[in-house]
């Protein structure tokens, strides 16, 4: 079940991603609750991600993967807060920046279910 964490709480945040940028989609305010916990669950499951990737230390390519996954969940954090940050002052950045958070972030839970799948027993 350790293994499965990330995935379950990086699978909400994206079902939560999802629901926000069909909001943006169709020029609705979101909730703020869904941002609050689509924001939360994106740094916690960062910290989950931290703390399994131990499990990877023995294997090369697995660690190689982790560190890969780690980084780029890491360029989704910073891009999402990237992209609420300038929302206010420059409201013609934010269509690219939430693009771009939504490709790496996309990227990086696909990169997260791989290595979960193979460091499975």
């Amino acid at each position: 079940m350790q293994v499965w964490l990330p995935i379950i709480i990086y699978g909400t945040t994206v079902a939560l991603g999802l629901v926000l940028g069909w909001y943006f989609l169709s020029a609705k305010r979101p909730p703020k609750a869904v941002q609050a916990i689509h924001l939360l669950t994106g740094f916690g499951g960062l910290e989950v991600v931290m703390l399994v990737t131990n499990i990877s230390r023995g294997n090369e390519a697995l660690s190689e993967n982790a560190t890969i996954a780690l980084v780029l969940l890491g360029l989704a954090v910073v891009s999402g807060l990237f992209a609420g940050i300038m929302a206010k002052p420059r409201p013609d950045v934010l269509g690219p920046a939430l693009a771009a958070h939504a490709f790496v972030g996309g990227s990086a839970f696909l990169v997260l279910a791989n290595w979960t799948l193979n460091a499975l027993p």
